[in-house]
């Protein structure tokens, strides 16, 4: 797996699994935040893309559980949120980008090659 979409939207994640997928890369979604840490220790990612607030989890704070690990702090990560102070928000927990909710497909595929390189 290259790419693991976190997020608390079933349907966030398909669509985001759907497009990457047609783009060729190997993605893999995860609809219950508190799982992310088992799919990562099974197989890491080199891209995290997940939402900022989520329910019963916060993208921060998964942000900074990845990012303060040795093991896993190569990985990138881009958070996406349609909150309006979302983008400050992400720049202050160390995300590698962001991708402002509602998001164009040609944005989010950009952001993400870019991303991968």
């Amino acid at each position: 797996m290259e790419i693991l979409v976190v997020d608390d939207n079933k349907d966030i994640c398909l669509l985001i699994e759907n497009i990457l997928l047609s783009e060729g890369y190997d993605v893999e979604s995860c609809c219950n935040p508190l799982e992310f840490g088992s799919i990562i220790k099974k197989s890491q990612p080199q891209l995290i893309i997940t939402d900022l607030l989520m329910s019963g989890y916060d993208g921060r704070t998964l942000t900074k559980e990845i990012k303060n690990n040795p093991k896993t702090q190569n990985i990138k990560i881009m958070m996406m949120s349609a909150h309006p102070d979302a983008k400050k928000l992400s720049d202050s927990a160390g995300v590698d980008d962001f991708l402002m909710k509602p998001f164009e497909i040609d944005d989010l595929v950009n952001k993400v090659a870019a991303l991968m390189k």
